[in-house]
């Protein structure tokens, strides 16, 4: 799988000689596009899923829906998520951690960019917002009405404070579950409907033969409580266990 960021500068000849060749190589592209212009570009060139999509109209959901295009969610805006990790990655980057000191020097100073703008007192937008939820919820429940295949990453790329990078990732799937779509469709969203994107159903997103045997366990059911995704009491990978928290009966 390759990635595109699209926006206005790009075209759909430019995209779709993308999208050709990367095909000619069968590999998947992932299209970043936010807003309504950038979405219809992904559209028209073809692109294999398209990520974020906050802007995706109705009218492009059904495109999406007759040309196969999966729809990512990444609800990494939705409560006051947004605010907690930008407010922890910029105040952390005044005294870079271990695992960022490697980072290329323009990283570095972006960062540290943001870090003056906090202490100048800079003003982020308030990702708690009420009506950005709301927001939020219509695109989940507009893109389960359409019947378009979709699957959910976490877009996490921040920083955030007391959690390691897979649990501030899982942290954001019972978003979807709040935002209106069942337990069950969001683990398949992460799972299944993933392998399916990337190409990989062969290989990963359910546990059966022949798949690679990396799993994980929770004590109670994700069905019935969703947040039990972020309690991971037993992990494998690769057929050996490496982490087992549960008691045997």
């Amino acid at each position: 799988v390759i990635k595109v960021a699209a926006d206005e500068n790009l075209t759909v000849p430019e995209l779709g000689a993308v999208i050709e060749e990367a095909h000619r190589k069968h590999l998947k592209v992932a299209v970043h596009a936010v807003d309504k212009t950038s979405i219809q570009t992904a559209i028209d060139a073809g692109a294999d899923s398209i990520e974020h999509g906050n802007e995706t109209t109705d009218a492009q959901l059904k495109q999406m829906h007759d040309k196969g295009i999966f729809f990512d969610f990444t609800p990494t805006s939705y409560g006051d998520f947004f605010t907690k990790i930008v407010d922890g990655t910029i105040a952390m980057s005044l005294k870079l951690r271990p695992e960022r000191r490697g980072s290329d020097e323009r990283t570095r100073q972006r960062y540290n960019d943001l870090a003056q703008q906090l202490l100048k007192g800079a003003e982020f937008p308030d990702a708690s917002d009420e009506s950005r939820d709301r927001v939020y919820d219509s695109l989940v429940q507009r893109v389960l009405k359409s019947g378009v295949k979709f699957a959910a990453g976490s877009d996490m790329g921040w920083f955030y404070p007391g959690k390691t990078r897979g649990e501030a990732s899982i942290s954001r799937f019972p978003t979807l579950h709040k935002a209106g779509m069942p337990s069950l469709d969001v683990i398949r969203a992460i799972t299944t409907n993933a392998a399916e994107m990337l190409g990989w159903q062969d290989r990963v997103g359910a546990i059966e033969p022949g798949k690679f045997a990396d799993l994980v366990a929770v004590a109670g059911d994700p069905i019935a409580d969703i947040t039990e995704l972020e309690r991971v009491r037993f992990v494998m990978k690769g057929g050996q266990v490496v982490r087992n928290d549960l008691t045997s009966h």
